[in-house]
């Protein structure tokens, strides 16, 4: 789950009730060791004040979701996944090329990558 705060310092203590009240409902519990943080601030004094008031984890440059860098940085997104997938890609049909496959074999060695 993505959630944006506005104001953590404010929002913060609010949403770790709202989570506290899902998990007696659903029966889930949030792991808040393995929850991460970005903070868009580059004001040292407010980062440590929320350092020390948000529980989660803060990174500063990507976090991995759902197999996706997501980066501060909207700019960077292209680099960070596309260059990397597609390399990987690349590395993929250069194992496979050379071999000759039926096309129902050659689907399943690409979906064992």
């Amino acid at each position: 789950m993505i959630l944006y705060l506005e104001n953590p310092k404010d929002s913060t203590p609010k949403l770790l009730e709202l989570i506290n009240k899902f998990s007696k409902v659903a029966g889930y519990k949030i792991n808040i060791q393995k929850s991460v943080a970005f903070l868009y601030t580059s004001n040292v004094i407010l980062e440590k004040e929320y350092k020390n008031t948000i529980p989660f984890k803060i990174v500063h440059h990507k976090i991995k979701y759902l197999g996706i860098h997501l980066t501060k940085e909207v700019k960077d997104l292209y680099a960070e996944n596309y260059k990397t997938l597609i390399k990987e890609i690349k590395e993929d049909m250069t194992q496979i090329s050379g071999k000759t496959y039926c096309a129902h074999g050659l689907e399943e060695v690409i979906l064992l990558k």
